[in-house]
């Protein structure tokens, strides 16, 4: 992560993920109790990565602008190349985006000649606390958007791409292209168990976030490995099987790194995910405000690319953007293979860069 403090290779990571440890055990307990085989994979798959050497940051990238907390960072490109501003999600760290050498969208696309600058979201300020994803749009990614020059194209990936969309409305003329991965917009898509499960999430850990003033990711991650439990284990299981020098080791650890990584989201964000999102569906029924506006896709003159993942659980493509005449289409692969797999290039990488190319 680009404004992480330098770490050594080769050093396990203090408290490694996943997070909270507890309740991963307890879920690999309750699904794997009566296969005790399986179970002993999972932990030994969760003993090599939590022995893994810590991947090598990546190399630094400078910010050029700062509202608050949030910042913009220069990924790289031609100075005269089409701008792309590149919105990670808000609830883990934009590392996935810029993983490890070869593994790196935001690197690509610059090396292909777009002018790639990187939002990071955090840590936020104590001030900005008070921010839900509406005034995080308006209050911070909109004036950084004003400080740069000419046309903007938005690249969005999961709740990234949920506040690019409504970024790319308030640009109005200025907005060239939006692209969307994995972004959910419709939170009706995601049923009624899944739905059911997220508000009693948040009932949960509200009153931990009005104790802390924010929501560390630990809260959340419990909620994501409801939405597929086996494959949450079955990943450790499978690198139990794998040689002890593969590596994939390498990989895996990042990820889970990754995973397991970013500032805790505000209060006020998390509400309205949990309750104008999964609660009521505001957002996808088109009665979020940002800056004044309702926001829905259909009051973009942009051209939009919607790309989903059919082995998506965290973003279902029921939940994606249901608006006619964009460009939709779908990658053979999960929510973070699609961007970081060994296929992401030739499946999700070269058609973005194209598609963002054509003027």
């Amino acid at each position: 992560m680009a404004n992480a403090a330098p770490r050594q290779p080769g050093r396990q990571a203090r408290g490694r993920g996943p997070h909270p440890l507890p309740l991963f055990l307890s879920l690999a307990s309750r699904r794997l109790g009566h296969e005790p085989e399986r179970l002993a994979a999972v932990l030994e798959g969760l003993k090599r990565y939590q022995a893994a050497p810590v991947p090598a940051p990546m190399p630094a990238m400078a910010e050029v602008a700062r509202r608050g907390g949030v910042r913009l960072r220069q990924v790289g490109g031609p100075p005269d190349g089409p701008m792309l501003v590149v919105v990670p999600s808000l609830i883990n760290a934009p590392a996935v985006l810029d993983l490890a050498p070869g593994r790196s969208l935001v690197r690509f696309l610059a090396a292909q000649g777009h002018r790639v600058l990187l939002v990071d979201w955090g840590p936020m300020q104590a001030s900005e606390r008070r921010l839900g994803l509406a005034g995080l749009v308006s209050a911070r990614l909109m004036p950084l958007l004003a400080r740069l020059d000419g046309p903007v194209r938005l690249l969005g990936y999961c709740l990234g791409g949920t506040l690019a969309l409504a970024a790319g409305q308030l640009l109005g003329a200025r907005l060239e292209r939006l692209a969307l991965i994995a972004a959910p917009w419709h939170f009706d898509g995601f049923g009624p168990e899944a739905r059911l499960r997220a508000l009693e999430t948040w009932t949960a850990i509200r009153p931990v976030g009005r104790g802390l003033g924010a929501v560390p990711i630990s809260l959340l991650n419990p909620l994501f490995w409801s939405l597929d439990e086996e494959a949450v284990l079955a990943k450790f299981e499978a690198l139990s099987r794998r040689p002890s020098d593969d590596p994939h080791l390498g990989w895996f650890a990042a990820v889970e790194d990754w995973a397991n990584s970013g500032a805790p989201l505000t209060l006020p964000a998390a509400r309205d995910l949990f309750v104008a999102g999964f609660g009521t569906d505001r957002i996808g029924r088109g009665l979020w405000r940002v800056g004044g506006e309702r926001i829905a896709p259909e009051r973009l003159s942009a051209p939009i690319l919607d790309v989903g993942a059919t082995r998506d659980r965290i973003v279902p493509p029921e939940a994606r953007v249901r608006l006619a005449g964009i460009d939709r289409r779908d990658v053979p692969s999960g929510h973070v293979g699609m961007v970081v797999g060994g296929g992401a290039r030739e499946s999700l990488w070269e058609p973005l860069s194209n598609w963002l190319h054509r003027g």
